[in-house]
């Protein structure tokens, strides 16, 4: 029943061995996978993907590491993507101040042009915020009926807390059992079961005792049994409801 919400299967670092590495997702209890598509030069290499295999879906959007270079023709690029069968949200999308320099009033009007859109056309989002919740969580109030999920998230338990008010869900990867992150598992503590999500961000992000190394979707399993023991439940129940989060939110 292992769902990974977000993943990265065109990278490069899968060039040597993609399908092997989808091919074993039945035995390895995957049984869905959302490959994100977050540059338009990668869209059509993740809709082949997932014409190709049964249980990789989509996302597209624009990543906010691009809010400098994309022009209107994009939205547009965008729209026709998002037509797609087997696509089921739009991003990663956001805010993402860490890697400097960067420029804040073009991340915030991408973001609000990609949510106008999500909301036009009732589509969830896939959320990427780093080091910006104070703008994100400024610019989301403006879209009180968003549906969508916080992407690998990195804020304070109260963050979380008001994230899970404003409808959205909370997903959590492999950096939920780094031995140094205290905020992760806080903030998962106070997210109600039915608002979880299980996600890897691979090829990025393994989970210990993997991290350093390609993570996989299959270290989904790792994350769920960390989730499972902070929120005090079998980790068999943990990926049931974490699944059933999933096709809830992105009706697959």
């Amino acid at each position: 029943m292992l769902i990974d919400t977000h993943a990265h299967l065109c990278d490069e670092a899968f060039d040597i061995d993609r399908d092997e590495v989808i091919g074993a997702f039945e035995e390895q209890g995957v049984a869905k996978v959302i490959e994100i598509a977050c540059d338009p030069a990668d869209f059509d290499k993740a809709k082949a993907l997932a014409d190709r295999h049964e249980r990789i879906y989509l996302n597209f959007g624009i990543h906010p590491e691009y809010a400098s270079d994309w022009a209107d023709k994009d939205i547009s690029f965008i729209r026709e993507y998002l037509k797609h069968p087997k696509c089921v949200a739009l991003g990663e999308i956001g805010l993402d101040y860490y890697w400097e320099p960067y420029d804040k009033d073009a991340q915030i009007k991408l973001l609000r042009r990609q949510l106008d859109m999500a909301m036009e056309l009732c589509i969830p989002v896939s959320l990427h915020i780093r080091d910006a919740y104070g703008d994100a969580m400024e610019v989301l109030t403006d879209y009180p009926n968003l549906k969508g999920v916080m992407h690998c998230f990195s804020g304070s338990a109260e963050i979380a807390e008001r994230c899970v008010k404003m409808g959205l869900y909370v997903a959590f990867g492999g950096s939920l059992t780094f031995k140094n992150n205290k905020k992760a598992p806080a903030a998962a503590a106070v997210v109600p079961l039915d608002r979880l999500l299980l996600e890897t961000d691979c090829p990025y992000m393994a989970p210990t005792p993997h991290r350093g190394k390609r993570c996989l979707p299959s270290m989904t399993a790792i994350t769920c049994e960390k989730l499972a023991e902070i929120k005090g439940i079998d980790p068999a129940r943990m990926e049931l409801i974490a699944a059933e989060n999933a096709k809830r939110l992105f009706g697959i």
